[in-house]
């Protein structure tokens, strides 16, 4: 009897084990088609996408081909001449020439010269006066004569200032009148001509330059190629490259040469 009921529990063990396992295999089964139905409507999915861009590339590129802008021959007459009115009209350079470029497009070439014709007269004020680019050129060119007068000017009044300071600081010297009030009270900068000098030769010593001066008065340099010298002629300290000086010497020297050769001929 204990037997029997042993085989009729572990048969039924069995069964129940079968039956999971059927439905574990149904389960299983419904999810690969449910994975299969899936990666088969998101490749769908990924095919229509592509199709539409490639719909959406197709269209743009023949509207693009359509509308291709034709070369504009610049200064093109009409287009000046639309160029000017966009300027008489206040607009800016930022897009004023773009639009130009725009307004010119959309006039075919068949009615080029018409809207020429048009644009020349209300332009050029009924023959009475003549505006469009021209006019346009020609307060340009009044434009870059007052900016290079204005140059000029500046240089003028910067030359003219220089002169004032050396006269004022001649006047302080002949005075013996060197002092901060006196030269805020002429325009001068704090600092001296002596000052000044003091700063340029600090200079030479900040920059670890080794130098002296020689009998003759020049500042030389004995391990560089540049000096100071005092030049006669101008009244003025000149800054020498060692090179230029030695062209200078032998340009000298021939000619020394060439008039002792003319003295001995004689």
């Amino acid at each position: 009897m204990f037997g029997l009921t042993t085989t009729r529990r572990l048969r039924a063990e069995q069964h129940k084990t079968i039956g999971l396992q059927a439905r574990l295999g149904l389960t299983q089964g419904l999810l690969q088609g449910n994975q299969a139905a899936l990666d088969r409507a998101e490749q769908n999915l990924r095919d229509e996408i592509d199709a539409h861009i490639a719909t959406i590339r197709a269209a743009l590129a023949a509207e693009q081909t359509a509308a291709a802008p034709r070369p504009i021959q610049h200064p093109d007459e009409l287009w000046s001449l639309i160029d000017w009115t966009l300027w008489g009209s206040g607009m800016g350079d930022t897009f004023r020439e773009r639009l130009a470029d725009t307004f010119l497009q959309s006039i075919t070439p068949e009615d080029h010269a018409q809207a020429l014709e048009l644009i020349r007269w209300w332009t050029e004020d009924r023959g009475r006066q003549p505006l469009g680019r021209r006019r346009y050129e020609d307060l340009r060119r009044r434009l870059d004569r007052a900016l290079d007068n204005v140059v000029r000017w500046r240089k003028a009044a910067h030359t003219e200032r220089r002169t004032v300071a050396v006269l004022a600081e001649q006047l302080l010297t002949a005075t013996s009148g060197q002092s901060p009030a006196a030269r805020a009270a002429l325009g001068l900068p704090e600092d001296g001509p002596w000052q000044r000098a003091v700063d340029g030769l600090n200079a030479l010593v900040d920059a670890e330059i080794p130098f002296h001066i020689e009998p003759d008065g020049h500042i030389a340099n004995s391990a560089g190629d540049q000096h100071i010298e005092w030049d006669r002629s101008a009244n003025r300290w000149r800054l020498v490259h060692d090179d230029e000086d030695t062209q200078v010497t032998v340009t000298a020297d021939h000619t020394l040469i060439e008039a002792i050769v003319k003295g001995d001929g004689r």
